[in-house]
């Protein structure tokens, strides 16, 4: 195992995980950070289209979810299964393993263009929501789904290029598009008077811009050690197994933000009972600044399914419980300092939003949710690195059983009591965020460390000599 793990494990793979995580997480918490800004960018543009606009976008804010969901699924699976088979078979099986992922990331994007295309009308249907609100959210969705493959496939690229802990060159990429995206956004919406449909084409046309960056990096330069032939993969005999384990992550990874979606259209449900349509548009709007805050765990913990499929798959069980012990120390202590700075200045933070309105209820109400939804972050930092660990040991239906957990057993019922019992508002049902998912992320931490001691006692592990550590 030491020699085959020699040969083929990228070098940042074999360093302690105390000191290779936030070589791995940096980059990609920078792209997040780009991500997240390009997103409260977007919102600005958005708000000085009007309400009907931004309810409109709003409402086609899950299904986007479920997009993004999908590729982000894919790509965790992608990268948990290059690295295990990486570590048991060799490079040439990781090279297939990435290969029949591209094919299958392309056919899965089809399908779900014709199911959301198909299923458009029906799920606007359930909001009620008014001609001029549909006819927005129509002129954002369109380009959005046909464009669907285009913003799938360069997702896939920079997780094949993560798999090897190469998240600069993703950084690189993704940064120039989202960039890129953010001067464009303007020029489609205003310059081009293309409304809400110009901030969908510009998203498509620089996601597949940096796809193809990515695309010289891997198909013409070739400098990556997962070497990728999608012609022979096609040609000979198609590899199930590869396809199954690849799936087997993907999949509820993918349902995560699945999940995260349904419950997002719930909230709607009862935001819009108690908020009406600013209701929505203070949740929408404020979520987006409420990412930024998840924005550094999220990294981290996408570093930890790259470092953790790999020592999963070298049998290093030393390394693998120091990296989720670190990642979530880590993660903690950098959601504790962000949810400080979101709670005293949400009045700063929301004012972003004045730049195109001057609708002050709008504003005031995002200062609400941004102070009170902060203090959902260390609870994030406790409970979401497990999540990914999960997934990085090819049990991502464990992380999918939290993600239930949180959103649907424990935040949604404490939002419909405090809506219904105590009839607190919309302060309330920010409240009922906090509560739920402090719940949840705890067992979750809990039932991680137990589910690590399993595979200590259970697994046979074999002890590798250079990776000797002292905790």
């Amino acid at each position: 195992m030491v020699d085959n793990m020699e040969a083929n494990t990228p070098d940042i793979l074999k360093e302690d995980p105390k000191e290779s995580i936030m070589k791995i997480a940096v980059p990609i918490m920078v792209t997040m950070i780009i991500t997240t800004l390009y997103n409260i960018i977007d919102g600005m543009w958005i708000t000085g289209l009007g309400i009907n606009a931004i309810t409109g976008i709003s409402l086609i804010t899950p299904l986007f979810t479920i997009i993004n969901g999908v590729a982000t699924g894919l790509g965790n699976g992608i990268i948990s299964t290059i690295n295990r088979f990486r570590e048991e078979y060799g490079n040439d099986s990781a090279s297939t393993v990435a290969s029949q992922a591209i094919v299958i990331s392309i056919v899965i994007s089809i399908g779900l263009t014709i199911v959301l295309f198909l299923s458009l009308n029906s799920y606007l249907s359930i909001y009620g929501g008014s001609y001029l609100v549909n006819k927005e959210a129509f002129s954002y969705a369109n380009p959005l789904f046909l464009g669907l493959t285009g913003f799938v496939l360069p997702i896939i690229f920079s997780n094949i290029l993560r798999a090897e802990g190469d998240t600069k060159r993703s950084m690189y990429a993704l940064s120039l598009g989202l960039i890129l995206n953010a001067i464009l956004d303007p020029v489609f919406i205003y310059t081009l008077k293309l409304g809400p449909a110009g901030a969908s084409i510009s998203t498509i046309l620089t996601s597949i811009l940096s796809g193809l960056i990515m695309y010289y990096w891997i198909f013409i330069k070739k400098d990556i050690s997962t070497k990728i032939n999608i012609k022979k993969v096609l040609k000979s005999k198609w590899d199930w197994f590869i396809t199954k384990d690849i799936l087997k992550t993907g999949i509820p990874a993918s349902l995560v933000l699945f999940v995260l979606s349904l419950s997002t259209g719930v909230y709607y449900v009862f935001i819009n009972l108690v908020g009406g349509g600013l209701g929505i548009s203070i949740y929408s709007s404020g979520y987006r600044i409420y990412l930024l805050g998840v924005m550094p765990i999220t990294s981290i913990s996408n570093a930890l399914v790259i470092l953790i499929s790999s020592f999963y798959g070298s049998k290093n069980i030393k390394f693998l419980k120091r990296a989720h012990t670190y990642g979530t120390i880590s993660a903690f202590n950098i959601s504790l300092l962000v949810c400080a700075i979101f709670f005293i200045f949400s009045d700063q933070i929301a004012s972003i939003f004045m730049v195109t309105t001057n609708y002050p209820p709008l504003t005031e109400g995002i200062s609400q949710f941004v102070s009170i939804t902060a203090f959902c972050l260390p609870f994030l930092g406790l409970g979401l690195p497990s999540a990914y660990l999960y997934q990085g040991t090819g049990k991502a239906y464990m992380s999918l059983f939290w993600t239930i957990m949180s959103e649907l057993i424990c935040v949604i019922p404490a939002v419909y009591i405090i809506v219904f019992y105590f009839h607190a508002g919309l302060i309330g049902i920010w409240t009922a965020f906090v509560v739920g998912r402090a719940i949840s992320n705890i067992l979750n931490l809990i039932y991680a460390r137990i589910y690590i001691h399993k595979l200590e006692k259970n697994l046979d592990f074999e002890l590798v000599e250079n990776y000797n550590i002292n905790y």
